[in-house]
């Protein structure tokens, strides 16, 4: 298996492609805590420039890491030592989810080194995803949504009703496709569930960890570069709300991805991949 070691410890990627004249792409799953099997069909791009996908340090196939050590920082540290292990003087960066989040804090740090910026179904304002969350919610049969006010008042998240309600409102807004959803579960890649609730909170929708409060907007309006907002029609990180954010930027680009929800690189392979080919295309990166 590919690795690489420094002080924060072993990090597992795969790299796909040869080097071309085209800009290497680095994705990062979401999470925190997830892996790169929700990522992994990215590396089908490979055919025109190197593609690298990796399980972020702390969670999958990389080493265990320090609970102190869970921060935005850390995990930025993490994607410069991959970038510079592989030698690339810049790259185009692909975030789903809360890899989004973390893309956008790499570039705050290293302008320098990314050529384009791909933001997936991403993390960019908590409280916007809040609202949108709310929303959300409001369309779930009126048992579910007393259940999860409940829950979430007295803290029972840990609890199974609670639990039920998750998977009701994931099944809609998180991963549709019943063969993708099953096809996680038997991956040897495993999420860190604690690392995911210590930064993010007890579900989709509940943010109670390090990332509460997080506000990435002010950052948008400091790109320079092309960049992608793509979102599912039914995902939690809206196409309406990731519109928005593309308007924000310079040179900002989007696409909503039809029947899709947060995973449309399993449920919509094709469309979703031709979206970042036609992204490349426009921006000629």
């Amino acid at each position: 298996m590919p690795k690489f070691t420094t002080k924060l410890g072993t990090t597992y990627f795969i790299k796909k492609g040869r080097k071309s004249l085209k800009t290497p792409l680095i994705s990062c799953h979401g999470g925190p805590g997830g892996t790169h099997h929700s990522i992994k069909p990215i590396l089908e791009l490979s055919d025109q420039r190197q593609v690298v996908v990796y399980d972020q340090i702390g969670s999958g196939l990389s080493s265990p890491l320090d609970e102190k050590k869970w921060t935005i920082d850390t995990f930025c540290q993490n994607l410069e030592e991959l970038r510079q292990f592989l030698n690339y003087d810049k790259m185009i960066l692909h975030g789903s989810s809360w890899g989004g989040t973390l893309i956008l804090e790499y570039y705050r740090r290293h302008p320098q080194r990314v050529a384009g910026l791909i933001f997936h179904s991403s993390l960019i304002c908590e409280k916007t995803w809040r609202k949108d969350a709310k929303r959300l919610i409001t369309k779930l049969p009126a048992k579910t949504q007393k259940v999860i006010s409940a829950c979430e008042s007295v803290g029972a998240t840990d609890s199974k009703v609670y639990k039920d309600a998750m998977t009701e409102y994931y099944k809609k807004h998180v991963c549709r496709d019943p063969k993708a959803w099953e096809s996680k579960k038997s991956t040897r890649s495993k999420p860190n569930e604690k690392l995911y609730q210590k930064m993010w909170g007890p579900s989709e929708f509940c943010a109670t960890g390090s990332l509460k409060g997080y506000n990435g907007k002010p950052l948008l309006k400091q790109i320079n570069i092309p960049v992608l907002f793509i979102s599912g029609q039914y995902d939690e990180a809206t196409p309406q709300s990731a519109k928005n954010f593309s308007k924000m930027l310079k040179e900002g680009y989007f696409k909503e991805i039809k029947q899709a929800s947060h995973s449309s690189l399993r449920e919509k392979k094709t469309e979703t991949l031709k979206a970042f080919k036609t992204f490349f295309h426009k921006a000629n990166i």
